[in-house]
């Protein structure tokens, strides 16, 4: 059995020019059970399921900030991206579940750490 990551997530949804849509963006905190962030992942190391449809979602882009952005002092947060989620015409208002799980090595070991995370779709703001 693998050891235990602590991972913590949360979740948005924002529109996307092209194509046009919807896709879903995670803010994602990884840390080992002593408290110790986990730096150098990569895209392999995460994988998204969405709990409405039971499937795995397609993964484009992966953050770390403190990588990319030192002065953050943010080491084990991590953005995580979606490809499309949802279409344009989508109807509003809806719910989701997102269960996100992380697999690495460090030194040999095998860790795991999965969490669940809701977002809500609101649709595009109607103008006034």
């Amino acid at each position: 059995m693998p050891y235990p990551l602590i991972v913590q997530a949360s979740a948005t949804m924002f529109d996307t020019i092209s194509p046009e849509g919807w896709t879903v963006v995670f803010g994602i905190y990884v840390i080992k059970t002593d408290g110790t962030p986990v730096e150098g992942l990569d895209i392999q190391n995460f994988a998204v399921w969405g709990i409405h449809s039971i499937s795995e979602l397609d993964l484009t882009l992966l953050t770390e900030i403190n990588a990319d952005f030192p002065a953050s002092r943010m080491p084990g947060v991590y953005r995580l991206q979606t490809q499309d989620f949802l279409g344009l015409q989508a109807p509003p208002e809806q719910g989701f579940i997102h269960a996100v799980r992380v697999t690495c090595r460090i030194r040999r070991s095998a860790y795991q750490g999965i969490t669940t995370t809701p977002v809500t779709y609101f649709g595009k703001p109607q103008p006034q």
